[in-house]
């Protein structure tokens, strides 16, 4: 029961915030509480000094202000020092034990002037009481233990010494005073509950707010990172170079941004599957971290194989391309994943800011036009974008510009590059090859328009153009000879431009058993699932499919031996090297054997010497292509060969010239 009466009268521990809360509240009202004490304690001693003796008077008055003034100091310093909870809870205690010997003493101090003064003192003093007691009790609300003991000592003192006073009048006070008492003390418990409530209130607000801000602060991460690898994502990357560019204004400070792609990264996700693409993406970001720990460059991951770097101080440029150049050399390493492995390499574009640009788009551009011709011309390296680089820009975009208003068919032609069979001696079809003679620009390379009209999405036109011209050509040749023509990887994204090419064809009497679609390993790998639908579609009609270039891109077997093809075109590359360099030798062995195997046909381009012939003859090579057997012809050449070597009975050229006509 004592241990039950001594908690229900002692500050608990087990709710610190509202015990800090309480500490803060009597740390402002006690103060006020003791001055008021003060004053009215000075206003009895003054109507009392010639009545009271002077230990009433001015001994307690000045002992009890003292101890006023010490306790105010001490609340009025707690408020600029950070208490430990402990502390605040003894503190608490304290000062409910203190408030009860308070009450004690102030009762009977008070109580004592009674047997001195008139009437009127009688009154004061009793307003004292009254005041005094309230005064104490609402600055004590928030420690309700502190202001009922007050409350209880007071009344109950007040109460009996009037009760023995044996007066109606002060008897009816006292009555007034316990019910005063009682109403005031049932207030403060309410306003101690609403305060307890309100705190409670404002600590679950606060921890959600914390919720909140933790949640944000997550959203904002996963909204400013990749979540495959952890890096920073493309958003994030473009906000800290536009950071960046506002900072240049008050600093003229300089920065480097750059764009990287991954080799051959594409191959992995179409024959191993997007799992292995993911873990070389995170191994990926792993050696960047690691090649530019400790530098101040931002790793972040654009989008698929892409990688940005922000180079926030960056040095010179010969300073940039030799820390480039560690990340390259740290992607050179072999990736290991769950089917296996593969050796990929990476390719950097940058660009400095403001040198090749003063605005975060261009600058953009200009390291992907980097990156681009990076890829082009040196895979592999880290390259910064130049005045050679603006030069081709502005030439790229004369000739886009000249695409877009030429009139195709009059300035497109086709020329023919015929394929020999060593087995009988005679051409075997003849590859259709596409020729600009463009008013502005005079003639320009194959693969500059081609990709121009990539760019500028004019290929799939361009395409029907010089299919239109190839197959009015070849419907006047013999039967036997198989038109080569180029599909673009654009070609292979869905099955309507080779279905309206089919179209074509046997619009201009061109049988489809007579045409063959060259495609390259780097358009399949763009989107292998659509290239092998457009493929089967190819093959169902009775079209041949060729791989060109064979050896250049990612050359799997897998994909080779899943794939709907007839015929491989090995790669000049391979031929230019073969008097000289014994690898490459081996290399189309493998290839020739590859193709038996596989039974399907191998054709070797770049064929242009005798010694190359004969090593191609002797390696039992069946079907060549190259300046050694014929450069590309014209039409009107191409009919007029054809018809001196098959011997015609009708002039081949001639419904060519009254097509022409």
């Amino acid at each position: 029961m004592l241990l039950k009466l001594r908690s229900l009268f002692n500050v608990q521990s087990d709710d610190p915030e509202l015990n800090r809360a309480r500490y803060r509240a009597l740390s402002r009202q006690l103060p006020l509480m003791y001055g008021i004490l003060a004053i009215n304690m000075l206003a009895l001693t003054i109507t009392h000094r010639d009545l009271a003796p002077v230990w009433l008077t001015l001994i307690m008055p000045v002992l009890f202000i003292s101890y006023m003034l010490a306790r105010t100091v001490k609340y009025v310093m707690s408020r600029h020092t950070i208490t430990e909870d402990s502390d605040i809870v003894k503190s608490l205690n304290n000062t409910i034990i203190q408030a009860g010997i308070t009450a004690v003493c102030f009762a009977a101090w008070g109580l004592s002037f009674f047997q001195y003064g008139t009437a009127e003192h009688h009154s004061q003093l009793i307003f004292f009481i009254g005041l005094t007691s309230v005064t104490c009790a609402f600055c004590l609300m928030h420690l309700p233990q502190a202001a009922l003991i007050n409350f209880a000592v007071v009344t109950v003192a007040s109460c009996i010494y009037l009760i023995q006073m044996q007066s109606t009048v002060f008897l009816a006070i006292a009555f007034n005073m316990v019910l005063v008492a009682v109403v005031f003390g049932t207030l403060l418990l309410n306003s101690e509950r609403d305060f307890a409530r309100m705190i409670l209130q404002k600590k679950a607000q606060r921890r959600q707010h914390l919720r909140l801000q933790i949640l944000n602060q997550e959203n904002q991460k996963l909204a400013n990172t990749d979540s495959l690898t952890g890096l920073s994502n493309r958003r994030l990357f473009l906000a800290e170079i536009d950071e960046l560019v506002k900072q240049h204004e008050l600093y003229a400070s300089e920065f480097v941004v750059a764009l990287m792609d991954l080799d051959g990264f594409k191959p992995i996700n179409d024959v191993f599957g997007h799992p292995a693409g993911d873990q070389v993406l995170i191994q990926t970001a792993d050696r960047l971290r690691e090649a530019f720990a400790g530098e101040p460059v931002t790793i972040a991951r654009l989008g698929g194989d892409e990688f940005g770097l922000l180079f926030r101080k960056p040095g010179t440029d010969d300073q940039v391309l030799e820390t480039a150049r560690r990340a390259c050399k740290a992607l050179k390493q072999a990736f290991q994943f769950d089917e296996g492995s593969a050796n990929l390499t990476a390719t950097i574009g940058m660009a400095r800011f403001p040198t090749a640009a003063d605005t975060r788009s261009h600058l953009f551009d200009r390291a992907d036009y980097a990156l681009y011709y990076a890829k082009q011309n040196s895979k592999a390296e880290p390259v910064f974008f130049s005045h050679e680089h603006e030069r081709l820009i502005f030439a790229n975009s004369a000739m886009e510009q000249a695409l877009r208003h030429a009139d195709l068919e009059k300035e497109m032609s086709v020329e023919f590059q015929p394929v020999l069979d060593l087995s009988t001696g005679h051409t075997r079809g003849l590859e259709a090859l596409a020729r600009w003679y463009s008013p502005q620009l005079g003639r320009v390379r194959p693969d500059l328009f081609i990709t121009a009209a990539e760019n500028i999405g004019m290929i799939g036109h361009l395409t029907e153009v010089l299919f239109r011209k190839a197959v009015a050509e070849a419907a006047h040749w013999p039967h036997q000879l198989i038109l080569s023509f180029n599909l673009s990887a654009i070609s292979l994204t869905s099955t309507g431009p080779v279905q309206r090419l089919l179209s074509i064809a046997e619009n201009a009497g061109v049988s489809p058993q007579r045409l063959m679609f060259e495609i390259t390993e780097s358009a399949v790998m763009k989107d292998y699932d659509s290239a092998q639908e457009v493929l089967a579609i190819i093959r169902e009609v009775g079209a041949h499919v060729a791989i060109d270039d064979f050896g250049t891109g990612f050359s799997s077997l897998a994909y080779v031996h899943r794939l709907p093809i007839d015929t491989l075109k090995v790669d000049r590359s391979f031929i230019r090297d073969l008097t000289r360099n014994e690898k490459s030798t081996n290399v189309l062995r493998s290839i020739l054997s590859l193709c038996e195997n596989l039974e399907i046909g191998c054709i070797i381009e770049g064929v242009e010497t005798q010694e190359q012939f004969d090593l191609v003859t002797d390696l039992g090579g069946i079907c060549i292509q190259g300046y050694y057997y014929s450069k590309p012809l014209s039409a009107g050449d191409t009919a007029m060969v054809l018809q001196i070597e098959f011997d015609e009975q009708e002039p081949v050229g001639q419904p060519r010239r009254m097509a022409a006509s």
